[in-house]
């Protein structure tokens, strides 16, 4: 069997017609804000990591803001974060009136080091955001334990890791509710700027779905 050959230009030639085709087919749709599509790709986009729920939201720093809303983290809580990470990390937490407290990396990965954890956790720590970088999945089931043994959450930040793994499960499957971004660096970017939660809890799913449209189940 002949396998045929397309060159770069002919590829981008045929990107191209289906980005061009989707913004036609989206702009006849006269829906522009949710609706069917976003629904389609938050179906398809849980189904890809390997959760029940995905909600769509507008970049990745909402993502995990509303994430810790929708578990009622606020003023007086502390939140564990990574001292190496990028800002949105840390403005999440303290747009909610948290106080984000931060854990030094693992020098192998550069990812929250889990032995340094439970040194920082007090009487007023709500949850635990290990972000995963560059790809690196952080070792989340040594952070899982930490969380169960003392009552925290765990809101993972995979900005960076959609569709890495640790020890088999996917990356954004394995804390309580978890946000992700789809800007265009990423590594599934958007044409534009996009996030996500991801989910296995229904009510945090629907809690995300009502903050990200003004606190309202309907449309207006």
């Amino acid at each position: 069997m002949k396998i045929p050959f397309f060159s770069f230009s002919q590829m981008h030639a045929q990107v191209r017609e289906g980005i061009l085709q989707a913004f036609e087919d989206f702009y006849d749709s006269n829906w522009y804000i949710l609706g069917e599509r976003v629904a389609e790709f938050e179906r398809r986009y849980a189904e890809f990591n390997d959760v029940n729920f995905a909600v769509g939201l507008s970049n990745g720093l909402d993502a995990l803001h509303i994430a810790l809303k929708a578990l009622y983290i606020g003023p007086g809580d502390e939140v564990i974060v990574p001292s190496n990470t990028y800002i949105a990390t840390w403005l999440a937490v303290s747009y909610t009136g948290a106080r984000p407290v931060p854990v030094e990396p693992s020098l192998p990965s550069y990812n929250l080091n889990p032995d340094l954890i439970e040194a920082a956790i007090s009487k007023n720590t709500r949850a635990i955001i290990p972000v995963h970088l560059y790809g690196q999945a952080c070792e989340m089931e040594a952070i899982m334990k930490i969380a169960v043994k003392h009552g925290l959450y765990v809101i993972e930040d995979n900005a960076q890791a959609q569709g890495a793994r640790f020890n088999g499960k996917l990356t954004g499957s394995f804390g309580h509710i978890n946000g992700t971004s789809f800007y265009p660096g990423k590594n599934l970017g958007a044409l534009g700027d996009a996030g996500a939660v991801t989910t296995n809890d229904p009510e945090l799913a629907n809690k995300a779905k009502v903050l990200r449209n003004y606190g309202s189940k309907k449309k207006y």
